[in-house]
């Protein structure tokens, strides 16, 4: 696999070299755009607002089983937590390590994460538990959380997985977003970033219904960044289900815009999740990794501030299988064996392209998207935010299949260009409307062209970000 992106690389690279012969040559002037706000957030501890938090969901455990002879690895150890660092993991969510029930594991966590500059939200049934009239107020809050949340590696508080509300997803009344409204306010008024994470949108039939239930929740629980999960690649690699991945990514980007905080996206790290803790057997291993980069990069382009991978460690019931006694390499960054899954390495990839381009990202403000084919853009149907021509500022046309991310970075234009194939690479031309000083970010490499053409070869669902200058 990687020898396949190498070879994308490099015909890229000689591509760029050939477009750009005459690179000496009087460029064109940029049209400043006004500097616009940004709605953006990161924590210090991992580097500030210049760096993009890409989290891991579902972290250490304290499971007690074992399978075929041998017992679970520590995940509380250097080794674990090394593992998620090369990865380029900088946030651990959903622990499942209560701080008030199991301290010490909670506690080792948060001293692996200072050690190896990963961050952590604590779960403290201290605080989530205590709801309704029972909600503890400031003053109980500052003190409880004041055990922890001095730790360098504590980014905040873990809250709520997929809060309902009385019109969707209302067979939950236990987690009724209203249940948790004086909770996050007053945990808002001690400045604690909350980890919240929502449902969906599950078709256009509920868009209004969905619409009522994001702008509750907002209204309701001050956050800093809207999290939604959603996870299209259901039984195979196919884009069948591209429609709903790109509704979602449309409702909840405005509903983040409404509401001025940035919104973070959820990319699947395998299938066949087993909530239901049946014994059944694997179909096939996907999303496969040009399906996997093209979740990442669709969001990026969309927009997004900050990416998840779920689940970042398989939990052990997520291995049952019906003829072994387990499958670790089902899903999950990490296998719950503590081995490395086939999305453990994709994500190390494509982290490195985020780790070089995430200054700008972050700091940039997306005024749309073009999507350059017929067939492509039925996935955005109702999508306000698709521009309506193939072009804007600088960029006058584009070949292939491609979604591209149109953002002001601090006055000038950048493009977040991506292959929506998720199974083919393909060759692609961008022509502007004069010869533009750029900087073009591929496979974590940047380089620094004058050109009025740039011919791009892009691996299956691969990104490529071009700054003008």
């Amino acid at each position: 696999m990687k020898l396949k992106k190498t070879v994308c690389f490099v015909l890229s690279c000689i591509l760029l070299l050939l477009s750009c012969s005459a690179c000496n040559n009087k460029s064109s002037q940029i049209e400043k755009m006004e500097i616009e706000k940004v709605d953006t957030y990161s924590f210090d501890f991992i580097g500030g607002n210049n760096v993009m938090p890409i989290t891991g969901y579902h972290g250490p455990q304290t499971y007690q089983y074992s399978a075929k002879g041998q017992s679970i690895p520590d995940y509380f150890s250097e080794d674990f937590m090394k593992m998620v660092d090369d990865c380029g993991v900088n946030i651990i969510v959903a622990t499942g390590v209560d701080y008030t029930t199991k301290t010490k594991y909670a506690k080792r966590l948060l001293e692996l994460g200072n050690k190896y500059g990963v961050g952590i939200f604590i779960h403290d049934t201290a605080v989530n538990s205590s709801l309704d009239e029972d909600t503890l107020n400031v003053s109980e809050l500052d003190q409880q959380i004041n055990q922890y949340l001095n730790e360098p590696s504590c980014c905040g508080l873990y809250i709520i997985d997929e809060p309902a509300n009385s019109e969707y997803y209302l067979e939950h009344e236990e987690k009724y977003i209203s249940r948790y409204g004086k909770l996050m306010q007053n945990l808002s008024e001690l400045d604690v970033f909350t980890y919240c994470n929502l449902y969906p949108i599950t078709s256009t039939s509920v868009v209004e219904k969905y619409r009522r239930y994001l702008n509750e929740y907002m209204d309701t629980c001050p956050v800093k960044v809207l999290s939604y999960d959603k996870y299209p690649f259901v039984s195979d690699n196919s884009l069948k289900y591209a429609d709903e991945w790109i509704l979602n990514l449309s409702e909840i980007r405005k509903a983040a815009e409404a509401h001025h905080v940035p919104f973070w996206s959820f990319i699947q790290a395998g299938s066949q999740w087993n909530d239901a803790q049946a014994h059944f057997d694997t179909q096939g291993y996907f999303p496969e990794e040009g399906s996997f980069d093209w979740l990442v990069n669709t969001s990026l382009a969309f927009g997004a501030k900050g990416i998840q991978y779920f689940p970042l460690l398989q939990p052990y019931w997520f291995a049952y299988s019906a003829t072994e006694p387990y499958d670790f390499e089902r899903n999950g960054l990490i296998g719950a064996w503590g081995n490395k899954n086939r999305w453990y390495y994709y994500a190390q990839e494509i982290n490195k392209q985020i780790r070089a381009i995430d200054q700008v990202l972050m700091n940039s403000k997306n005024k749309g998207i073009i999507v350059t084919t017929d067939k492509s853009k039925e996935h955005f149907a109702g999508c306000e935010f698709l521009l309506k021509e193939n072009k804007w500022r600088e960029l006058e046309s584009a070949s292939g299949n491609l979604m591209i991310g149109c953002f002001n970075y601090q006055g000038n234009s950048a493009f977040y260009v991506v292959n929506y194939d998720n199974e083919s690479a393909q060759n692609t031309t961008l022509k502007f409307s004069g010869k533009y000083k750029m900087e073009v970010t591929q496979g974590a490499k940047t380089n620094l062209f004058n050109t009025d053409e740039l011919d791009l070869t892009l691996c299956a669902g691969e990104g490529v970000l071009i700054v003008m200058k």
